[in-house]
């Protein structure tokens, strides 16, 4: 299966799941408070669909489609940990400050850090493998005034340390792990930093004997494998 053909299949899967109206919202909200694990699936569940909207914005600055999304859904998932109904806000427009943290930290961080294998030298590799400009514009090639320093001086986002958060959100993964493969297992610990150092996807490869293309399914595998189990965050 393609990058295309997982993305096309996932996006089928999603199309799915029913938008919730802001009462639903409050009313989940209020659940996740007192520790309700199905509310906090069903909030973020509801919700990938705007996920998707944000990370196709930064396609063309050196991460794949796929990447984006699902750096942007453990965003969402850190979103909805602390979302309150008293805050009377749609979840989207409290979300969205984390969302694009998550993005742009991934871009950040794994477009301009690794080396490119020699045998997979390709032209969207080393496109890949270079540092994105702060004051580029997104989506790439636009006339907009929009670019990552709208994101990084955002005086409206709640102020957070990322590296804090993604420590809680690999520690909450390693807690479920346990259901895949081992290949699937070793994928996901080195993408995420369970255990150890986190690896980029072509590090990943490199350590693996693998392809690129074929550590980004064994990813995708295990993440949807992890959804239909609904995965659990304390």
């Amino acid at each position: 299966m393609t990058t295309k053909d997982s993305i096309n299949t996932y996006l089928k899967d999603i199309a799915q799941v029913s938008l919730l109206t802001d009462e639903q919202e409050r009313t989940l909200a209020a659940k996740i408070i007192q520790g309700d694990n199905e509310a906090l699936n069903q909030l973020i569940s509801a919700n990938l669909k705007f996920v998707v909207s944000l990370a196709k914005q930064y396609t063309g600055q050196g991460l794949g489609l796929d990447d984006l999304i699902s750096e942007g859904n453990f965003g969402l998932m850190k979103a909805a940990t602390h979302f309150r109904p008293e805050f009377n806000k749609r979840f989207v427009v409290f979300a969205a400050p984390t969302v694009r943290s998550y993005i742009e930290k991934a871009i950040e961080q794994q477009t301009s850090l690794y080396a490119v294998p020699k045998n997979e030298a390709s032209a969207a590799e080393v496109r890949r493998s270079k540092a994105v400009s702060v004051d580029a514009p997104i989506p790439a090639g636009s006339q907009n005034n929009y670019n990552l320093l709208h994101v990084i001086e955002n005086t409206d986002a709640e102020v957070a340390d990322h590296k804090v958060e993604y420590a809680d959100m690999t520690a909450r993964l390693e807690k479920v792990i346990g259901i895949l493969g081992e290949r699937e297992q070793r994928v996901i610990s080195l993408l995420y930093g369970i255990g150890q150092e986190r690896h980029t996807m072509a590090e990943a490869a490199l350590l693996l004997g693998l392809k690129r293309e074929r550590v980004r399914q064994v990813r995708d595998q295990a993440l949807r494998k992890l959804n239909k189990v609904k995965m659990s965050i304390d």
